[in-house]
């Protein structure tokens, strides 16, 4: 068992992520730190675990590994310690807001010899994986056009705490934390990025966007779309494949189950036409990526393919690259 020291609870994930740990049997939180002490107190009394008021000294604590659940915009600083302390690393997505971050962390990653994972729900996602499955099969053949949408409510109701829109803590507004389910699965989906263009707009004035829209044109040709949102009526999530012989899509809320797959293919037999895809047919999701993580940590693997620091990197990227287009209202070179 993984023996794992929780660094915040700021992060909205950070109750489900520990659930999902403690259920696993695969570790266990064994001190709390946070630099608002009375949420990472209430955290830690939850947990039935200490309190560490200082970040040097919970690091010293006899932990295997960290769980990197602060302020987005304190995320560098944190890892860079944790890394120097040679502990292993689990952060909750984005990695850090500029490439130039990323680089600081995986220089200390590697220098260090400690291994590192990035949480990216989505990825998961049992409908998802088979959507990744059609396209890497080539039945759907070239892929021509990906469209994701994420988005949800929380600038119309009180869903969120209210620093979710601060982004002195977030660093972004909904492109860089909903967005960036979009800007992970459209690489996953359709290759290497080529140049960014991005829209964003702030309607309800949070003090961040709250609705936007990139389009990636990738090497290969296939241009990919990702719109996110804060200002949705309710929680919604669309994935439409297009290829050149076949199309999918994916709509509904997959975390919940309540999802449908439609899917017409040339390659399949039974889908000339747009038909449902029993559900039968569709892989169960994988672990949590905590649950992955202490999996790892107790293996001779250095890494989980598809949560790398590579993957980390291209996020950050994109996500760089999306909030200069808005500001400049140009198209950037990935």
């Amino acid at each position: 068992m993984v023996k794992i020291a929780l660094l915040s609870a700021w992060h909205v994930h950070t109750g489900w992520f520990v659930k999902g740990l403690q259920d696993s049997g695969e570790g266990k939180i064994c001190v709390v730190w946070d630099d608002d002490e009375a949420r990472g107190r209430a955290m830690a009394e939850k947990l039935g675990v200490p309190f560490e008021a200082d970040l040097d000294a919970a690091l010293k604590w006899d932990v295997d590994a960290v769980m990197v659940e602060c302020a987005t915009t304190k995320h560098t600083e944190v890892i860079l310690k944790a890394a120097a302390a040679k502990k292993h690393i689990f952060c909750d997505k984005a990695l850090a807001l500029s490439s130039a971050e990323v680089d600081q962390i995986r220089q200390a990653v590697e220098a260090n010899g400690v291994k590192f994972m990035l949480s990216l729900e989505s990825k998961i996602i049992g409908c998802y994986n088979y959507a990744t499955q059609m396209v890497k099969s080539g039945k759907l053949g070239r892929i021509t056009a990906v469209y994701f949408r994420r988005a949800h409510m929380a600038a119309l109701t009180d869903m969120l705490p209210d620093y979710w829109f601060d982004t002195a803590q977030t660093g972004g507004g909904v492109t860089l934390d909903l967005g960036c389910h979009g800007f992970y699965m459209l690489p996953q989906l359709c290759g290497r990025p080529k140049t960014v263009t991005c829209r964003m707009q702030q309607l309800y004035d949070t003090g961040a966007d709250e609705s936007s829209t990139t389009i990636v044109e990738f090497e290969n040709g296939c241009i990919g779309t990702a719109h996110t949102s804060f200002v949705s009526y309710k929680m919604d999530n669309l994935l439409e494949i297009i290829g050149t012989e076949g199309i999918l899509v994916i709509s509904g809320e997959p975390d919940s189950g309540n999802f449908t797959v439609l899917l017409q293919c040339a390659n399949v037999p039974g889908y000339a036409q747009k038909q449902p895809v029993p559900l039968s047919e569709i892989p169960d999701s994988d672990p949590l990526p905590i649950v992955q993580f202490a999996r790892m940590v107790q293996s001779d693997a250095r890494s989980v393919p598809g949560y790398d620091l590579d993957v980390a990197a291209t996020l950050t990227r994109l996500i760089e690259c999306a909030y200069e287009s808005a500001r400049t209202g140009k198209t950037v070179q990935f």
